[in-house]
């Protein structure tokens, strides 16, 4: 695969799923785990839904793309339905929020919904850029960890 526009897309299936080194997979037989996600949070920076749609598919999951039903006025937040969930996929459910939100500020984000990890995001920006009142109810991983 080639690199985006962005500079951020330089994951292959093969580098997904490899298991070499101390970083854990982003994918193990289906499987996400914070860590995983944490270690290969550049595979969510800058993404078409179409991209990440591909990526879950590859990994074993049936999807549905459809708008967010919260959407606030001009939102293009869309989410990705697992139409096929098992004990070998943990993935529930993927929000995809290319233009931040009302209330966390205009930083791309990215939920993903767990049956065993809970909620993970991967924020697209620092620390300082987004905003929370302090309730959230997600793990946060942000573009690099030391913003």
């Amino acid at each position: 695969m080639s690199k985006g526009n962005s500079g951020h897309f330089k994951g292959t299936a093969g580098a997904r799923n490899a298991g070499g080194g101390s970083s854990p997979p982003l994918f193990d037989n289906g499987h996400v785990t914070y860590e995983g996600i944490a270690a290969h949070r550049e595979e969510f920076m800058s993404k078409t839904v179409e991209q990440i749609a591909d990526m879950l598919k590859e990994n074993g999951y049936e999807i549905r793309i459809r708008p967010s039903n919260r959407q606030n006025k001009g939102s293009t937040a869309m989410i990705l339905e697992i139409t096929n969930p098992s004990k070998e996929r943990n993935i529930d459910q993927v929000q995809i929020s290319p233009d931040g939100s009302k209330h966390h500020g205009n930083v791309p984000y990215i939920k993903i919904s767990t049956s065993n990890e809970g909620l993970i995001k991967v924020i697209d920006g620092t620390r300082e850029q987004y905003r929370t009142d302090g309730t959230e109810k997600a793990r946060l991983i942000f573009r690099r960890d030391n913003e």
